[in-house]
């Protein structure tokens, strides 16, 4: 997968798109991009510290897919941001933030688009 391009399509999508990353199972990023002229809330320390969390709820969810079945993503609201993580393969997730501005049901359906083709069920 051509995670450069993944990622700059992602940013792409909509203005209300503040960050996207792309990291493997060892919490390690692949490729990130922040929106030009937005502000980060998370120092880079408390970022790689999200990112840990990220990937360790995600193979948490794993163990039990053979029972509710393979997550398709997880959404996190909070006061300032919502957070999306997505599988994009047995070693990668991404993870993107959208700031409050959005309208959340489009641009989820944008992304998971983008990751699954023709993807209705979000």
């Amino acid at each position: 997968m051509d995670y450069k391009n993944l990622i700059d399509t992602i940013m792409g999508l909509d203005e209300n798109i503040r960050y996207a990353t792309i990291c493997d199972m060892d919490s390690n990023q692949v490729e990130t991009r922040h929106r030009e002229g937005v502000t980060n809330y998370l120092s880079d320390d408390e970022t790689k510290e999200s990112l840990d969390h990220a990937v360790s709820s995600w193979k948490s969810r794993t163990k039990i897919s053979n029972k509710i079945g393979k997550g398709k993503y997880v959404l996190a609201v909070y006061e300032k941001l919502r957070r999306v993580t997505v599988p994009l393969d047995n070693d990668h997730l991404l993870l993107v933030t959208i700031d409050n501005q959005g309208g959340q049901s489009e641009i989820m359906g944008k992304i998971m688009n983008q990751i699954y083709g023709d993807y209705t069920q979000y």
